[in-house]
């Protein structure tokens, strides 16, 4: 989180001259108080570029998640400041005030609480301050701003912060890639940057999409602890929460997305798109809850006795209830169509009428159900269409996959048993490619639809011609390695002339790992020397390495292999153009981002902390370092095999050294 100072600079005094030292109050009192609550962030001090300071402070001012401010003497500018943030945001505002101080606190700000610290020892009450911070952001007062206090329903304004396009990108490019590692590492670096929330928000939604549901619901609940109001962490809260429900079948997930559903609808001037798509995650959910009742049952049969669960009757209702706001929404109109379509098979057997009080209701609701589903068919259809010849991006992806559910529902049985081609067709134009997450939710439905009996043929054929082959589990090993020795190194480590004995050790201590049963991935960069000599180890054995390179590979060459004879290069290049090697390239040049140039010691540090963050996010049971390595952790050169070391040891990697000093004479 990230904060703001409001103060004076330099020694000023009070109106009957006293003096108080306001750096060594930051330095002493402040800066450690901050420190302690884990926040980033400045003053006006920071602002170098004084065409641009005005703009800048109201922008920090506005985004800061915490501002404190001293209110020890009469400073102009410091309460112009303090007015602002009064004026613009409603609460997390810390007041303090040294002591003695001849000047008395402004009458428009006096009824107001503030921190009172002695001016001679400002140090002596660190840990009250760092009180007073937390209980302010965690404290249920509705403002500490006279001016919402006078005018509650005044809404605050909104963030000018925008998201660098490089970062955009980035996280675009990460996403596209289905690299769940490079947005963890986003994620870390994207921390108390002054667009923080809206660039965490970007790579939750991209991890959302790669379902990686629980890094996307770690940051998404960080977004909520900074604003309680937030509509989208909400929805999104309670999307995940119901996958990873789906996934663990821990009750205490569909609870959370039950009571983020429960918040939502309790919050006051709720869109009503946002209403609509709470209700239809309401219906989800109960549709969740009454698909896990038909895991007991073994054939279709009893699958159709369980079905008959009041829980899909109200899901009808909350989807339809959703649709009927917003006839736009086509999602939960369609998925008011797909649980309309499993209750009128239910209404053709004799279970139907244990969902009702009498056989008189049973008879009206099925009448009712057969009239409304036809009706409600055309209303989809138009939504869909709509969606289809009108959305964008991920609303048009989802209309069209939306067309293919409505063909499937309501084209004729009979034949489109006998002929599914053109069903087939519209959902393989409909699913993107590499579109997991689409084709999952896709698959799930048409797999349910199997299990009941409901146009089990086409289904089944559809799933058959489209399924994606699964990875299976795997032991990812993390490589890293000493270079080989420059001519003239003063220490070597691994010397040209032991380039034998090196492959030797790294291919022992590869084999040590082979399982049967299990596949093994090897991650490793492709510096000369042992990066290299792995790779061309594990094509020799038949196992799959991914070179991870933080830059493109001809900036590589040209900043890792200058010293050395062309060799090493050619080695380089011979690897990278083996037929299926597709190396993973972190950015597109030799230079961090402008975004994170002043945050980031080093690119070849950026690199491996990428590599670690995506053996951590790969689908694997086991993950290990392999490191050929003196243990030197303080020599070896920025960003080298120490820092892989410390990194997969702090992410709880299984580590494995193999000890360099064997190279040596």
């Amino acid at each position: 989180m990230r904060y703001f100072v409001v103060r004076g600079f330099g020694i000023k005094k009070d109106n009957q001259g006293q003096a108080v030292n306001f750096d060594l109050v930051d330095a002493e009192l402040i800066a450690p108080a901050l420190a302690l609550c884990g926040f980033e962030g400045g003053t006006t001090a920071q602002m170098k570029d004084a065409g641009s300071i005005q703009a800048d402070m109201f922008e920090l001012i506005l985004e800061a998640d915490v501002v404190i401010c001293d209110i020890t003497v009469h400073n102009a500018n410091v309460f112009y400041e303090l007015g602002i943030r009064h004026a613009l945001r409603k609460k997390h505002t810390v007041l303090i005030k040294g002591q003695p101080s001849a000047d008395m606190t402004p009458f428009d700000i006096g009824g107001f609480r503030y921190l009172s610290y002695p001016v001679a020892t400002p140090g002596s009450v660190v840990a009250e301050l760092a009180q007073a911070i937390r209980a302010g952001i965690n404290g249920t007062r509705e403002t500490d701003s006279p001016v919402f206090l006078l005018m509650p329903d005044l809404p605050e304004a909104r963030s000018p912060s925008t998201v660098p396009t490089d970062f955009a990108q980035e996280v675009q490019r990460a996403r596209s890639a289905g690299d769940k590692g490079w947005l963890l590492m986003l994620a870390e670096d994207v921390r108390n940057q002054r667009f923080e929330w809206d660039g965490l928000r970007a790579v939750a939604t991209a991890q959302w999409k790669l379902r990686d549901y629980e890094s996307a619901r770690q940051n998404w609940e960080a977004l909520l602890a900074r604003n309680a109001a937030e509509v989208e962490a909400r929805l999104a809260l309670s999307n995940i929460y119901e996958r990873l429900y789906r996934l663990s079948r821990e009750p205490t997930h569909i609870r959370r997305s039950e009571e983020a559903v429960d918040a939502l609808l309790e919050l006051p001037g709720l869109s009503l798109n946002d209403r609509a798509e709470t209700l239809a995650l309401r219906g989800r959910n109960l549709k969740t809850l009454w698909r896990e009742e038909l895991l007991a049952a073994s054939n279709v049969e009893e699958r159709l006795a369980l079905a008959c669960d009041r829980r899909l009757l109200k899901s009808y209702e909350a989807y339809r209830e959703a649709f009927e706001i917003d006839l736009n929404a086509f999602f939960p109109g369609i998925a008011c169509l797909q649980v309309g379509a499993i209750l009128l098979k239910l209404g053709q057997g004799d279970s139907w009428a244990s969902l009702f009080d009498d056989e008189e209701a049973a008879t009206l609701s099925l009448s009712r159900l057969q009239r409304d589903w036809a009706e409600l068919a055309t209303l989809v259809r138009a939504s869909v269409r709509r969606g289809v010849k009108r959305g964008s991006g991920a609303e048009k992806v989802w209309a069209a996959i939306s067309e293919a559910d409505l063909l499937f529902l309501t084209e004729d049985e009979t034949a489109q048993a006998r002929s599914p081609a053109r069903l087939i067709k519209s959902y393989k134009e409909a699913v993107p490619a590499g579109g997991s997450f689409e084709w999952d939710a896709t698959r799930g439905q048409l797999e349910l639809f199997e299990s009941l009996g409901m146009r089990p043929q086409a289904a089944r054929a559809v799933i058959d011609k489209l399924e994606l082959i699964a990875p299976k589990p795997t032991h990812v090993l993390v490589f890293a390695g000493h270079t080989i020795d420059a001519p003239g190194r003063p220490r070597p480590r691994f010397p040209a002339a032991a380039e034998a004995r090196a492959r030797d050790l790294i291919e022992a201590g590869l084999k040590a790992h082979l399982r049967d049963g299990v596949e093994l991935v090897v991650l490793a960069s492709a510096a000369p020397g042992a990066d290299i000599l792995m790779h061309e180890i594990c094509h020799s054995l038949g196992v799959r390495s991914v070179v991870c390179l933080p830059m493109p590979a001809e900036e590589v060459a040209r900043a890792a292999f200058l010293e050395l004879d062309s060799g090493w290069r050619n080695r380089l290049l011979e690897l990278l153009a083996r037929p299926g090697v597709k190396p993973r390239v972190l950015q597109a040049d030799a230079q961090l981002p402008r975004w994170l140039r002043d945050r980031s010691p080093d690119l070849w540090e950026r690199g491996n902390r990428w590599m670690i963050r995506t053996a951590e996010a790969w689908d694997a049971d086991r993950r290990t370092l392999l490191a050929l390595w003196d243990g030197d952790d303080a020599g070896g050169a920025t960003g080298g095999t120490a820092h892989v070391w410390r990194l997969a040891r702090d992410a709880g990697m299984f580590l494995d050294r193999i000890d360099s000093r064997q190279l040596l004479p």
